[in-house]
């Protein structure tokens, strides 16, 4: 087995191709034990041109346009292949991909990391009241939310009467519609706990933000799926909505989403997460659900 072509591709290239993709790449060769060894180098140079990933390509500080370019030419030249979205803020390029293109891609110098464009769905496993966040008082006021603003990155928001009046705008990367719907729920419920003011329930059902802007960003469908890619579509939307209202931003980021688990020692944050570390410059705030609960004021010390 340590002959196959792909075998070696990652056991040289490891450190360049994250676990999830690793094991996308071996699973190709699991039929073959069930197939004669006469038939193994036809089937591995037929795999290597037909199969094809979704992968999100990670590229070097200061390398976004030339590494670009440089993934399309590979792709350019290999049937079944495409460059699918770009993400200047934060050096990424998606893409399907198929085994042969990639072992020509991983040669590239401007190519930080490859990861598995995996499944993504909205996951939410603890009520907002654990966080003990009703009512919290900071410096001797009560926090609100009033004049902050929350994008919701989940399946979408439905105007609901908890939140008439402040949904401030409506992104859709799935369906691509303008008016503000859900065609999940769970957005709307996320949304609804964190700035819900509890008008169709008498206050009963109040979110911990209830005079808080929401901004519904759908990245997942009516299922509740999404991809890495839709996620950081929705990210890069955020970014970009705050460089073109300085005065009138996105404060926190809402995602409650989730994919499965892959352990590893020296696992790295995917790369949307990093920009946790340009938050100065962005001002922008990434939370979980519950997190956000205590984090909606405009100026709380975190957010300065």
């Amino acid at each position: 087995m340590f002959g196959y072509s792909m075998v070696q591709t990652v056991r040289s290239n490891a450190h360049k191709l994250d676990k999830p993709l690793r094991e996308q790449m071996l699973s190709m060769y699991k039929p073959f034990k069930w197939t004669p060894c006469f038939f193994h180098s036809v089937f591995e140079k037929m795999l290597l041109k037909r199969k094809t990933y979704s992968v999100i390509v990670e590229l070097n500080q200061g390398c976004f346009d030339q590494g670009s370019m440089t993934v399309e030419h590979v792709l350019k030249k290999h049937q079944k292949c495409q460059l699918r979205h770009s993400f200047s803020k934060i050096r990424c390029v998606s893409a399907n991909v198929t085994p042969e293109s990639l072992q020509e891609m991983l040669v590239c110098k401007d190519i930080r990391k490859i990861y598995l464009n995996r499944e993504v769905h909205a996951l939410l496993d603890t009520a907002v009241e654990s966080a003990q966040a009703f009512e919290v008082i900071r410096n001797g006021e009560t926090l609100t939310g009033k004049d902050v603003t929350i994008a919701v990155i989940d399946t979408g928001i439905y105007p609901h009467e908890d939140l008439e009046g402040r949904i401030k705008a409506f992104v859709d990367f799935v369906n691509q519609r303008e008016e503000p719907y859900d065609d999940n729920g769970h957005g709307t419920h996320c949304a609804g706990d964190v700035a819900g003011n509890g008008a169709s329930s008498d206050g009963q059902y109040r979110g911990p933000a209830p005079e808080a802007n929401v901004i519904g960003v759908k990245v997942l469908n009516k299922q509740g799926m999404g991809s890495l890619e839709s996620i950081m579509q929705g990210v890069e939307w955020c970014i970009q909505y705050n460089e073109e209202h300085p005065d009138d931003p996105i404060h926190i980021i809402s995602m409650s989403l989730g994919g499965k688990l892959f352990r590893t020692k020296t696992s790295r944050k995917i790369r949307w997460f990093a920009l946790w570390k340009r938050r100065g410059t962005l001002g922008l705030l990434y939370v979980s659900l519950l997190e956000i609960a205590v984090q909606m004021h405009r100026r709380s010390p975190v957010l300065e």
